[in-house]
């Protein structure tokens, strides 16, 4: 028989952690188990401000939240939930490709019916960030939802979450590095309307085929083509543009955004017509055209066939241009 000693500490450890109904032992759902035994104790409630600050988890069950120290917010428009660590916890993290460091987060979840998924992670360096962080949140799980919305197509980063930073150095704009977002020089005033292209031009290098081989802008065009076509569907939806103001704010230079990125793509297209030249010119007239060439089958087809296109192309390695023109066309039958 078991000393009496031992078999007390096994009760107690029963009752912390019961076997059926939690996680293992350490996981984020224990460290909750354990201060719900306990709510008096302040090394159970320090071991579950530890785990939040190290970081939110993949998936997270709808009912921890009352438990975490965080706030919680529902996004209007079936966007998910935004989840902010409460201010006097530090959730330090390190971005990858240059060891810079960041002090807050702000997470967007899916929202379940018993739990929910990650989307995204937004890291900035201090709480006066914060703002803009929750904002920069926000707008990325709408562009998320309306790519979703218009071609019927999951995103090409599938349910994988993503790292975005915003980053007080860095040269003015943004960059895709694997599956991390960077907004650079966050200091710098921009236009609302440009701070969306930035956002959406960003996101759509995950979430859109990687079509490339360019000279000129940048190597690839799923960038410009995803800020194009996201902007655009949310001008031209009947509720678009006041999703963006609940999420975002202003959104009154759309109209500047389609007069000078929308309308001389399609220009440039209808006059040149399908033409395999251009459609080898590695050169920013040459994206131009390719982006003209999307949109005009937009407009034709509508974006469901778009998406019919999109999936046709490789998920493992980029395409070209020429690739993206077949799909298209390949497209078109009933």
């Amino acid at each position: 028989m078991l000393p009496r000693v031992i078999l007390f500490a096994l009760l107690c450890l029963y009752v912390i952690f019961p076997v059926r109904a939690e996680p293992p032992t350490g996981s984020l759902g224990a460290l909750i188990a354990a201060q719900k035994a306990a709510p008096n104790s302040k090394q159970a409630a320090q071991k579950l401000e530890d785990s939040v600050s190290a970081g939110l988890p993949a998936s997270l069950q709808n009912d921890w939240l009352p438990a975490l120290p965080v706030d919680v917010t529902s996004l209007p428009y079936d966007l998910g939930r935004l989840i902010v660590p409460r201010d006097y916890l530090p959730t330090h993290a390190e971005e990858p490709q240059h060891g810079w460091k960041f002090a807050k987060a702000a997470y967007v979840y899916s929202e379940g019916v018993k739990s929910g998924q990650l989307f995204c992670t937004v890291h900035y360096p201090v709480t006066t960030d914060g703002p803009l962080a929750l904002r920069v949140a926000k707008l990325l799980a709408l562009a998320h939802q309306t790519l979703v919305l218009h071609t019927g197509l999951e995103a090409f980063n599938g349910t994988a979450p993503f790292d975005v930073w915003l980053c007080r150095g860095g040269q003015t704009g943004g960059e895709q590095w694997k599956t991390n977002l960077y907004l650079y020089d966050i200091d710098t005033p921009r236009s609302s309307i440009e701070w969306i292209r930035e956002i959406t031009h960003e996101y759509s290098h995950l979430a859109l085929p990687a079509i490339g081989g360019y000279d000129a802008p940048e190597y690839w065009a799923n960038g410009y083509l995803g800020e194009r076509l996201i902007v655009r569907w949310l001008i031209r939806q009947p509720d678009g543009p006041a999703r963006v103001e609940a999420v975002w704010g202003d959104f009154s230079g759309a109209p500047n955004f389609a007069r000078l990125l929308l309308t001389p793509a399609q220009v440039q297209y209808h006059k040149v017509g399908p033409n395999t030249t251009w459609l080898a010119r590695k050169d920013e007239a040459g994206m131009r055209y390719l982006i003209g060439q999307a949109l005009t089958f937009d407009d034709k087809y509508g974006s469901k066939r778009l998406g019919v296109a999109f999936a046709r192309l490789p998920r493992f390695h980029d395409a070209a241009a020429k690739d993206f023109a077949d799909a298209l066309s390949e497209s078109t039958a009933p």
